[in-house]
């Protein structure tokens, strides 16, 4: 047989067993299942609105000019914005503006809207000017509200009443979206009002509308209805009232959607 036939033979049957094999590589290339990604899911911190809640941040405190004196006592107030974190408030007085006294502290919630902040100053001394201010704090600061004075008044009668009391109690009618949350309040003779929080933590973070209690002196059961909540899910909740003698606060409970 010639030799150059055989080489060129040769030749023809290694280009077309490399082509097929070529050929085999590029279409097992085509169908690996590594040829698609899955892309990842990033789910959003909401609240049970479905809004995603602000950053929580450093409270607002606003002092209020108008006050309420008698002879020895002084009702004064303000408001303070809780700023997504559980806030205390105080107010600071004294004879001069280097203030000195404070009253004690009173807790605020923890949601984004501002609430009001009365205290009850006892134990001043009469016909004098006293200034003051009202100061809040949570854990990212502290701040203080502009500083006024009053003067106390001889012969106006202290206020009558108390601040009020109030109990959170468990939650009912609950379902996968739905719960009613419920309290007590008292509004030991003085115009009250009552607010509910509540979140997924025990940070809170959600308040309801405001609603009056009312100025009597017995128990009133009170309730509201939350919605659009999450299933198989734990929330956090309690009760808080107010009126001109300072804000009080229930225990904080919990309940799971079904």
């Amino acid at each position: 047989m010639d030799k150059n036939f055989v080489i060129g033979l040769v030749i023809v049957l290694l280009v077309i067993v490399g082509g097929g094999l070529i050929y085999s590589a590029t279409k097992n290339t085509d169908i690996s299942p590594n040829a698609t990604s899955t892309p990842q899911v990033v789910q959003n911190n909401n609240n049970t609105n479905g809004n995603t809640l602000p950053q929580a941040t450093v409270p607002l405190a606003v002092t209020n000019l108008s006050v309420s004196p008698s002879a020895t006592t002084a009702i004064v107030s303000g408001s303070v914005n809780p700023k997504g974190a559980f806030t205390s408030y105080w107010y600071e007085y004294g004879k001069t503006s280097g203030l000195g006294i404070k009253t004690s502290n009173q807790t605020m919630g923890s949601g984004f809207v501002s609430i009001q902040a009365p205290a009850y100053i006892t134990g001043l001394s009469k016909s004098t000017t006293y200034y003051f201010r009202l100061v809040a704090e949570n854990q990212y600061g502290k701040v203080a509200g502009n500083q006024y004075t009053f003067e106390t008044t001889e012969g106006t009668p202290p206020p009558v009443g108390n601040a009020p009391t109030t109990k959170t109690i468990s939650a009912n009618n609950i379902s996968s979206t739905t719960a009613n949350i419920n309290g007590e309040v008292t509004p030991n003779k003085s115009e009250t009002q009552y607010w509910f929080e509540y979140g997924q933590t025990p940070q809170l973070g959600n308040t309801s509308a405001f609603s009056s209690a009312g100025n009597g002196q017995t128990k009133s059961s009170v309730s509201i209805s939350l919605s659009d909540l999450e299933s198989k899910t734990t929330y956090y909740f309690r009760l808080n009232a107010q009126n001109q003698f300072g804000t009080i606060n229930g225990s904080i409970l919990n309940f799971k959607t079904k």
